[in-house]
């Protein structure tokens, strides 16, 4: 994000002098925020992956957790797609703290005026979007194509 357009959102809040320290102690600590960020992504993929693997274990299927690992890894892919469109979308328009915020390709947040939601709806209707479901019927495909769902009690194959 760029300065100005944080000088633009701070400047009413706070004084000058004051927005140029907040604007100084980013620069200078922005690069404590790249490890801190990898690692609570780590966190992030492990808990649907542990889940996931946690299922297909007490139901006695067959299939390594790193398998299981990698599936959710490619799954969460998906999510690239609305940074990118994030990313075009504000090379070519004006960009201010309050657009971006408002901000929500292809999600149920989008077909509604942001002045007429209440503000505790944003959030759960940005989360609601074509990449979440696109997300999950990823996932479902690829643990049907790449896992052996063979029981270890036999060789019973599930049907879809």
């Amino acid at each position: 994000m760029n300065d100005l357009v944080l000088y633009e959102f701070y400047s009413d809040k706070f004084s000058e002098s004051r927005v140029y320290e907040l604007l100084d102690f980013r620069k200078e600590w922005l690069w404590v925020t790249y490890p801190i960020k990898l690692l609570i992504q780590l966190i992030a993929l492990q808990i649907p992956a542990m889940l996931i693997y946690l299922g297909l274990y007490l139901a006695k299927y067959e299939i390594s957790y790193r398998k299981v690992f990698g599936i959710v890894l490619i799954s969460e892919f998906i999510f690239f797609i609305p940074l990118l469109i994030k990313i075009i979308w504000f090379s070519f328009h004006p960009v201010s703290m309050e657009s971006v915020r408002l901000f929500a390709p292809l999600s149920l947040f989008s077909l509604f005026d942001a002045e007429s939601l209440q503000e505790w709806l944003f959030y759960p209707f940005k989360v609601l979007n074509v990449f979440e479901v696109v997300y999950w019927i990823l996932m479902a495909f690829l643990l049907a194509k790449y896992c052996s769902f063979r029981s270890k009690v036999g060789l019973v194959r599930l049907r879809f």
